[in-house]
């Protein structure tokens, strides 16, 4: 029997090509900023939206910042005008703003340096930089200290503010690179990477450098480039991981040479390319999408969004469903928006899940920096959510009511075979866990840690900076072993070695040289791993 069904969906769903769903939602202009701007930086902090600094009409500096408070924006005093400036809202609740460029149409770089304050509205200049940016990026480590790294045409470097008053050189870097992502490894440790140079071009050969570690790099970046961006971002933005559990884990946009975008999914060193349910688009029934942001992480409803524009000035906002493997897309889009809004415009997510788009200006016509916009606008995903649940639920309710009627014994007779493939279906974790893996032993091969008495899972992570959590579930999803009977697995085969190339050796000797502590231990872990005891097996050997 075959039956059809129609559902009614709300706000306008349509297809998008290869079955990704388009969904209309209202962009709503809430009052515009005091000042038109771009080149600004902005964040939610102390439950406030504010924008700092930037260029304002005419190309000129604009040494100001603002705040929204009751749907109405309040104009404050900056010390420095930080135009392509780089900010980072600290673990004690100010905010880090450092850098841009030093004279009006975005010439040279500063050193310029200072905090705001959120609770006072003001802001204090203090220090500066160790080498001077513009277009920089930060992340703030469990210590205190703010790594710095990336330029716009001048030398860069990794810096590390003391999270006090001091900046000094950290490290050399592999390549310059513009609007970078610097993405912790863990508490204290971070990597770097991006697509362009200082000049905005593309690099020939992407190299993943780490504050503490020899720099990387991965194949998937012969066919993969981080996506280009045109305004400030905070890499923390992107961060989808736990940072209780020292679980870190980001999302980064990337294109190939077709212009095809795609995620990837970075857990540590690791990289690889998120699995979805459908290409991302990349054009609509208006024309091309051009994407222009990182991803926006929603942690508390796990998605994140990409946003871009095209030549109708409708704005689209990539939603990414990262929990679901593979991850169900939506693209979200607007009507035109007027002449008076920004398509190249800095967004921030707000504490309720939304997307706020604050000034900017239009794409790179000549120009454009000489008029910013100060409007604003919220993309409202959460009501559009909301409004479409009630129906997807029923809408889902009757088709399973269609399918447990019409093929109700096909589904018992495949239920079983379905439960054992169902973990089949997680090309994400097999591939970290394959790339991982190799590293793993590729370091107890070569370095034969498993000869240290007292070796440790953290020491193993410590080796390939990285987590102990990491380390431990790789192990145990690639061998379905635990650390110690991996570890121990490595210890019987040398000990085993030992035993045919020296087989006049003490016992005592061998299972010390191997890795073991006591007689008892080796003992116990040999017969576990060859079902025998060491006496037995060499006797064997022998025969």
């Amino acid at each position: 029997m075959i039956m059809s069904l129609t559902l009614s969906i709300p706000a306008m769903a349509v297809s998008a090509g290869n079955h990704c769903p388009m969904v209309k939602i209202e962009a709503e202009r809430l009052p515009d900023m005091t000042i038109p701007r771009s080149g600004h930086s902005v964040f939610v902090v102390n439950g406030e939206v504010t924008v700092v600094g930037g260029h304002t009409s005419g190309f000129k500096l604009t040494s100001t910042a603002e705040y929204l408070k009751d749907n109405k924006w309040y104009l404050l005093p900056t010390v420095y005008s930080h135009d392509g400036g780089m900010s980072i809202v600290m673990k004690s609740g100010k905010v880090l703003l450092a850098g841009g460029f030093k004279d009006n149409l975005g010439i040279s770089q500063s050193y310029e340096v200072e905090l705001y304050d959120p609770m006072t509205h003001s802001c204090k200049g203090f220090g500066c930089l160790n080498q001077k940016r513009a277009s920089a990026a930060a992340v703030e480590m469990d210590d205190g200290k703010v790594l710095i790294t990336g330029n716009w045409y001048a030398d860069d470097e990794m810096e590390l503010y003391d999270g006090k008053a001091s900046f000094s050189h950290a490290k050399a870097v592999s390549q310059s690179r513009y609007l970078p992502h610097v993405l912790r490894t863990s508490g204290n440790d971070a990597m770097i990477i991006a697509g362009y140079d200082m000049h905005g071009e593309p690099l020939d050969t992407i190299i993943v450098d780490r504050l503490y570690g020899e720099a990387v790099r991965d194949t998937l970046f012969n066919t993969w480039r981080p996506l280009h961006y045109d305004l400030s971002q905070h890499s923390d933005d992107s961060f989808i991981g736990d940072e209780a559990q020292q679980f870190y884990r980001y999302l980064v946009p990337v294109e190939n040479s077709r212009g095809q975008l795609a995620i990837v999914d970075v857990r540590d060193t690791i990289f690889s390319l998120l699995p979805t349910i459908c290409p991302i688009p990349m054009k609509s029934q208006w024309g091309t999408i051009k994407y222009i942001t990182p991803v926006y992480a929603d942690r508390l409803n796990h998605r994140g969004y990409v946003l871009g524009f095209d030549k109708t000035r409708r704005v689209y906002a990539l939603c990414i469903d990262y929990a679901q493997i593979p991850a169900k897309l939506t693209l979200y889009y607007t009507d035109p928006l007027p002449k008076d809004a920004g398509m190249l415009s800095i967004p921030v997510l707000t504490k309720d899940g939304n997307l706020l788009l604050t000034g900017g200006i239009d794409d790179k016509r000549p120009n454009e920096n000489f008029q910013p916009k100060a409007s604003v606008w919220l993309l409202r995903f959460t009501e559009v959510s909301k409004a479409e649940s009630p129906l997807w639920i029923w809408g889902v309710i009757l088709v399973l009511i269609i399918i447990a009627t019409s093929v109700f014994f096909i589904q018992r007779k495949l239920r079983g075979r379905r439960m054992e493939l169902e973990g089949a279906d997680q090309p994400t974790s097999v591939n970290v866990d394959t790339q991982l893996m190799q590293r793993i032993t590729e370091l107890m091969e070569e370095k034969q840690l498993y000869k240290i008495p007292d070796l440790k899972v953290l020491d193993i992570a410590s080796e390939l900076r990285t987590n102990a959590r990491y380390v431990s579930d790789c192990i145990k999803n690639s061998t379905n072993y635990s650390f110690t009977q991996y570890v121990n697995s490595y210890r019987i085969q040398h000990a085993q070695q030992l035993m045919r190339d020296f087989p006049d050796q003490k016992i005592s000797t061998i299972y010390i040289d191997s890795g073991f502590t006591n007689e008892t231990t080796f003992f116990r872990a040999f017969k576990a791993i060859t079902g025998m005891t060491p006496k037995d097996w060499k006797n064997l050997q022998n025969d």
